[in-house]
């Protein structure tokens, strides 16, 4: 289970003031923000790199301390530029060496399975590997951990229907194992997709929450514009 309670956060011209929420086991809750760079500010906090002014994050009912307990759920970022990897070794070389530092080979494998991932693959360098193949080959790294919590910062933006399809697949697999599962992004209508409550922040507070299923009976632009606009 995640908990955030009465969290408050300021960085810049961006902060939050008060956010209170859960996301029980097998739930998929999706909190919409107006801003990528808001909901970077807040996955930061979520993952112990930056303090929050006040406030509690828990998950499983072990409070966040920080960075050095990175196992208290698994954080997928969005990806954008793979210059911050190590490009020149090739994948397969990758993959052994995190694998030597403690992740299960065999729970990377079982991602990169359901993405179609071809052995081949793992032959290349980093650095030429296509945009899709290389954020499958991250978030099999980064599911590795196979953690009851996950939080992630609209990792599927700018993504192909394609890899959109194999993620959700990926998605609603954790959510089927029990997986308590906070996604951070701006798309109302993806949201209204794959999760199962929706929470719209404005002006650094949560101002609505709804059932996705009951978003289907609402005017979703109109919800777009007076919440993300």
């Amino acid at each position: 289970m995640i908990a955030i309670k009465n969290l408050t956060l300021e960085k810049g011209d961006f902060y939050l003031s008060g956010l209170s929420l859960e996301v029980a086991e097998g739930e998929i809750y999706f909190l919409l923000n107006r801003l990528d760079q808001d909901n970077d500010f807040l996955f930061r906090t979520l993952s112990g790199f930056q303090a929050a002014g006040s406030g509690e994050i828990s998950y499983d009912g072990n409070r966040l301390l920080g960075a050095e307990h990175p196992q208290t759920a698994v954080f997928i970022d969005r990806v954008n530029d793979r210059a911050d990897f190590d490009t020149e070794a090739r994948l397969g070389q990758w993959f052994d060496f995190l694998c030597a530092q403690g992740l299960g080979r065999e729970n990377i494998y079982k991602t990169l399975l359901v993405g179609n991932f071809h052995e081949r693959q793992l032959k290349k360098m980093v650095r030429d590997l296509a945009p899709e193949t290389f954020k499958l080959a991250y978030l099999a790294v980064c599911l590795a951990a196979d953690s009851a919590n996950v939080v992630i910062n609209d990792f599927i933006k700018g993504a192909e229907k394609s890899f959109e399809l194999k993620f959700n697949k990926l998605l609603l697999q954790k959510k089927a194992g029990g997986r308590s599962i906070l996604f951070l992004g701006n798309d109302i209508f993806y949201a209204s997709e794959i999760a199962d409550r929706v929470g719209f922040i404005k002006n650094g507070r949560l101002m609505f929450e709804a059932a996705a299923a009951d978003l289907k009976d609402m005017d979703i632009k109109d919800l777009y514009l007076k919440f993300l606009n």
